[in-house]
């Protein structure tokens, strides 16, 4: 059953997340990434941060929080989901210490040969209300299995 127009506009509230140093670590391990920027406090300051920063993908783990509220919202499980496109507008470089909230909108909903295709934006912010940065998803929803031929 698609996805009715009518969940457009739903917004869940500002999700928590603390950034901590061994969590930018861990996310620049797992990706790849030896920029000293991300785990050396004065390799960050030589280019003008006040401390580590994480790298630009690290701002999924934060948005991540909504997202999942709302895919349990609309009854999808993420084996039907194909991510199509992701962008993420920075303000600023999240940083260790940074205390982040995110709230996530789902902002268009449309059906493409026989799928849904989500569009969600998820803004965030710190700790003092300034923007950070702003991600946009756009997710394609397969419908569900609806058994083989003969079951």
């Amino acid at each position: 059953m698609p996805i009715a127009p009518s969940v457009v506009g739903w917004t869940y509230p500002a999700q928590p997340y603390e950034v901590s140093r061994e969590k930018v670590r861990e996310f620049a391990e797992a990706i790849g990434d030896p920029n000293p920027v991300y785990v050396e406090t004065s390799a960050a300051r030589e280019r003008g941060h006040t401390d580590v920063v994480a790298p630009p993908t690290f701002a999924m783990i934060p948005v991540m929080r909504g997202v999942d509220m709302l895919m349990d919202d609309l009854g999808v499980e993420f084996a039907r989901v194909v991510h199509v496109d992701q962008r993420f507008t920075y303000a600023r470089a999240i940083a260790v210490g940074d205390r982040l909230e995110t709230t996530t909108t789902l902002d268009q909903v449309r059906q493409v040969a026989g799928n849904d295709l989500l569009t969600i934006r998820s803004d965030v912010r710190d700790d003092r209300g300034e923007g950070v940065c702003e991600s946009l998803a756009t997710l394609l929803v397969r419908p569900e299995d609806e058994g083989e031929p003969g079951d």
